[in-house]
C-alpha cells in the first residue's frame, strides 16, 4: 500500500481483534486486503520465531511498514491509520469530539471488553466448558483463572447495564454520541463474536438491554461491518 508505505497486514480476520482493525478501515475507505496476510491463529502460526521477531507480544493484527516499523495493538493501529488518514473521522474531528471518544473507549474497553475476553478464557479452562473451546487458551496465557469466568462475565454485563442507564436519560445512536467512533467497533465486535461463544449478553439478558439490541442491529446495518462479514465468510466459510 503505497500511500500508507504498509507492508504487510498480518492478521485471522475471523477473531475480534482484527475485526476491529478491518471495519475500522473499511470505515475510513482504507483498502488493507491487497497486503493482507493471513496467519493461523487457531494453529498458534502467530506464536512461531518469524512472527515473534517482529511482534514479541504475539497478537494479531499487526501491520509490517515498509520501512520495516511493525505496530501492533488494536486500538494502536487504528489511531495511527486516524492519523494518516484523518477523513472520515473515526476517532474525532476536533480535539473536543477526540478526547470524548477516547474517554467512551478506555470506559467501555476496561469495564465491557476486557472482562468479556478475559470471562471467555477462564471459561474454557472450566469445569463447566465443553466441546472444542475446552483449553484452547492454555497455551496462549499463562495464567488462567476458571473459578473466575463468572464474575468477570458479571462485570462486563454491569458495563452494558449502566450504559443502558445512560442512554435512557442521553439516547444517541453510537455510544459516545451520534458519530460512530472506534469505541462502537470495538464493542461490537465483542458482542457479536463472543455472542455464541462463553459470553451470550443478548439471549440471555437481552430483554434488559433495548438500547444494546439496536445498536447491534443499526451497527450490522453499516456498509462497512457488512463487507466484513462478507469477507470473513469468503476466507472461511
Amino acid at each position: 500500500m503505497t500511500d500508507l508505505k504498509i507492508k504487510n497486514f498480518y492478521t485471522f480476520a475471523k477473531f475480534p481483534n482484527p475485526m476491529i482493525v478491518e471495519i475500522f478501515a473499511r470505515e475510513k475507505g482504507i483498502d488493507l486486503f491487497a497486503i493482507e496476510k493471513t496467519v493461523d491463529a487457531p494453529g498458534l502460526e502467530n506464536r512461531n520465531a518469524e512472527h515473534l521477531a517482529r511482534n514479541p507480544a504475539g497478537q494479531l493484527p499487526y501491520l509490517e511498514l515498509e520501512d520495516g516499523t511493525v505496530i501492533a495493538e488494536t486500538i494502536t493501529i487504528c489511531e495511527w491509520l486516524e492519523e494518516m488518514k484523518p477523513e472520515p473521522a473515526c476517532i474525532g474531528s476536533t480535539p473536543e469530539k477526540r478526547a470524548v471518544a477516547r474517554m467512551w473507549q478506555r470506559r467501555m474497553e476496561e469495564h465491557f471488553v476486557y472482562p468479556t475476553f478475559y470471562s471467555v478464557r477462564f471459561w474454557t479452562a472450566s469445569e463447566d466448558c465443553s466441546g472444542p473451546l475446552k483449553n484452547f487458551f492454555a497455551q496462549r496465557n499463562k495464567v488462567l483463572i476458571p473459578g473466575a469466568w463468572k464474575e468477570m462475565q458479571a462485570w462486563g454485563l454491569s458495563r452494558l447495564e449502566w450504559l443502558e442507564d445512560l442512554k435512557k436519560g442521553s439516547p444517541s445512536d453510537y455510544i459516545a454520541g451520534d458519530e460512530l467512533t472506534v469505541v462502537d467497533i470495538q464493542v461490537y465486535t465483542t458482542l457479536v463474536f463472543f455472542e455464541d461463544l462463553g459470553a451470550p449478553f443478548m439471549k440471555d439478558h437481552g430483554e434488559r438491554l433495548p438500547w444494546t439490541k439496536a445498536f447491534i442491529a443499526r451497527m450490522a446495518e453499516r456498509p462497512a461491518v457488512k463487507k466484513c462479514h462478507e469477507h470473513i465468510k469468503e476466507l472461511f466459510g
